[in-house]
């Protein structure tokens, strides 16, 4: 982390699942990614099952999306999406394909009334699942989020003004409570959710700002109160489609007092911390303003993974398929628009299209990077072999 005098998390807990080290364990499959050769299939893929929400949250990075195509994949696809998915074979090289969805969205994931059998039938054909959701619908979808290796719940706040301020819709409490019930459900009925080790579980997530800089402490108090099993922290980022906007550029801007009073607040929530609850400060893909630190010359996170997204052409059955989440919607990044039958991608990946994709994306023009990490480790640790990682 590049912040002084505090830690992105407590050295009992580096081995966490927000640890980007975790990426060399994919260095076999990364090996395969060479242009003109057969490139593997991604270990990881993410579903957007709706193009809706129910909350307007201030720092919304899907907001172009929301006002431009307000859909949602239907049940055909959903169900097309997993069975493409358990078939999709890699490589003979590297035989395995996708073994991990994680469920987003632009917008509210669970607004999708068939997330449920989607979430059941994936888990069934032996892909592990994780769902970021704003929790307000949890109590509705218990059975189905409790068989999920973790649930990320978006809630940015500590106390309930702070979240109707940001989101629109006064629901802190029940959001609260409803993660209580997810929680208590979990256990109950032994479920997956309730494993005890530190990358499971339920997650409280917080994107700062400066409106909510001040409430990390007890935000933090209420997550380990109600049973989470860590407290995820990351400055919030322009979106794509914002990035030559001056006037929101200055609204994601962090000032030296909001973090101090950030480095202030993470010192006092540490102080929480137990074997089963972590305080987590994911700040290693910026630099110390909190400005995106994208440190690397070509995005290769595109050969690595992709997004399931709804249609645009009116179909219901429509499926888009992108190579970045921190640009849905970008046209840009589509490898495949409006098809029914995701087999198609399995053509496409690898090709000359997907090749065309990652000449075309220029790094400078990017908002804060997901995969940051995955594109540094790539570049100097495969291509260029800068830790002679062989030497172990």
């Amino acid at each position: 982390m590049s912040n002084e005098n505090i830690k992105e998390w407590s050295p009992s807990k580096k081995w966490n699942p927000f640890n980007s080290y975790k990426l060399l364990a994919q260095v076999p499959r990364w090996e395969l990614i060479q242009r003109n050769k057969s490139i593997p299939q991604p270990v990881l893929v993410t579903v957007d099952p709706v193009n809706m929400c129910n909350l307007k949250c201030s720092w919304c990075n899907a907001h172009s999306i929301l006002e431009s195509n307000t859909s949602m994949l239907s049940r055909k696809s959903l169900l097309r999406i997993a069975d493409f998915l358990t078939v999709w074979q890699g490589t003979k090289k590297w035989p395995k394909g996708v073994e991990t969805i994680c469920i987003a969205g632009g917008g509210e994931s669970l607004l999708n009334p068939y997330i449920d059998e989607f979430i059941e039938v994936c888990i069934a054909k032996g892909i592990e699942v994780g769902v970021v959701t704003n929790g307000t619908l949890i109590d509705k979808h218990l059975e189905a989020l409790s068989k999920c290796t973790w649930v990320g719940v978006s809630i940015d706040a500590g106390t309930r003004q702070t979240f109707a301020n940001a989101k629109g819709a006064d629901l802190f409490d029940k959001v609260i409570s409803n993660i209580k019930k997810l929680i208590d459900y979990s256990e109950e009925h032994d479920t997956k959710l309730a494993l005890k080790k530190q990358g499971y579980g339920v997650s409280y997530k917080y994107l700062l700002h400066s409106s909510n800089m001040s409430e990390i402490y007890t935000a933090a108090e209420i997550a380990k109160r109600v049973g989470c099993r860590n407290f995820h922290m990351r400055p919030a980022g322009i979106p794509w489609s914002d990035i030559q906007n001056e006037k929101r550029k200055d609204f994601f801007k962090f000032t030296p007092d909001v973090i101090k009073k950030f480095k202030a607040e993470v010192n006092k929530a540490r102080k929480l911390e137990s074997e089963e609850f972590g305080i987590f400060g994911i700040t290693h893909k910026f630099d110390n303003k909190f400005n995106p630190a994208n440190f690397f010359s070509n995005c290769y996170a595109i050969f690595m993974t992709g997004v399931f997204m709804p249609g645009t052409d009116g179909n219901e059955d429509s499926i888009n398929f992108g190579l970045c989440c921190d640009k849905r919607g970008d046209p840009e990044v589509l490898l495949e628009e409006n098809i029914v039958d995701p087999k198609i991608i399995a053509e496409s990946w690898g090709g000359k299209k997907h090749a065309g994709i990652f000449e075309k994306i220029k790094v400078d023009r990017c908002p804060r990077c997901t995969y940051q990490p995955h594109n540094q480790i790539y570049e100097h640790v495969i291509k260029d072999d800068s830790m002679t990682y062989k030497f172990i």
